[in-house]
C-alpha cells in the first residue's frame, strides 16, 4: 500500500477507542498438541496489540492514538498510542507507547510502520507549537529482540540513549532538530 493512500485520524475519547478492540498486529499464541498456549516467538508484538486494545479502558485525558484507515475500505491498518508527559516552557516530552500494523499491511518494506511513526512525530509537533521553544522530546521502548522496530526507529533518526533495562530499551529523538 501507498502510503498515500492511507487516511489519518487521532482518537483522543475512549468511547472512539472502542473499535480498536478488535485490531489485529501479531499472530495468535501458538498452541501445542494438547492445545495448551505456548509462548509468542514474538512477546513485543502481544505486548504492543494489548497497549491498543486496552486504549478504551486506559486512554487518559490529553494521550492520543493515532489512525490510519486504507482510503477505500476504511479498514484499520495501522495505530500508534501516544502520551504526553507534563509540558513545561522549556520542554515537551511525549511518548509512543505502541506502534502496529494490521497483519494484512505486513511485508511491504516498512512502509507503513514508517508513515504512522511519521504521522505521530507531525502530531507531536503540532501539539507542541503552543509552547515557548525548547526541545521535543520523543521516547519509546523498544524490546532488545525487536529488530524491525529498532530499525523503524533507527529510519526515523531516533537514537538508543540507555542500557537496556531487562527486556527494553529507551529511543529517543528531539523533534525540534529537524
Amino acid at each position: 500500500m501507498n502510503p498515500t493512500e492511507i487516511c489519518w485520524a487521532t482518537i483522543t475519547d475512549r468511547r472512539q477507542a472502542s473499535e480498536l478492540q478488535a485490531f489485529t498486529c501479531t499472530t495468535s499464541r501458538p498452541r501445542s498438541p494438547a492445545g495448551r498456549e505456548l509462548p509468542h516467538s514474538k512477546p513485543w508484538e502481544r505486548v504492543a496489540q494489548s497497549i491498543i486494545r486496552q486504549s478504551p479502558r486506559c486512554l487518559k485525558a490529553g494521550n492520543l492514538l493515532v489512525v490510519g484507515r486504507c482510503e477505500g475500505t476504511a479498514e484499520i491498518i495501522a495505530v500508534a498510542h501516544l502520551t504526553f508527559d507534563g509540558v513545561s516552557p522549556t520542554l515537551f516530552a511525549a511518548h509512543v507507547a505502541a506502534i502496529g500494523v494490521s497483519e494484512t499491511m505486513r511485508g511491504q518494506g516498512g512502509k507503513v510502520a514508517d508513515s504512522v511513526l511519521a504521522k505521530s512525530c507531525d502530531v507531536i509537533v503540532d501539539r507542541a507549537k503552543d509552547r515557548s521553544g525548547g526541545p521535543i522530546l520523543v521516547t519509546a521502548n523498544i524490546h532488545v529482540e525487536n529488530y524491525p522496530s529498532q530499525l523503524l526507529f533507527e529510519r526515523a533518526t531516533f537514537e538508543p540513549i540507555s542500557v537496556p533495562r531487562g527486556e527494553y530499551q529507551q529511543w529517543i529523538r528531539d523533534l525540534a532538530c529537524g
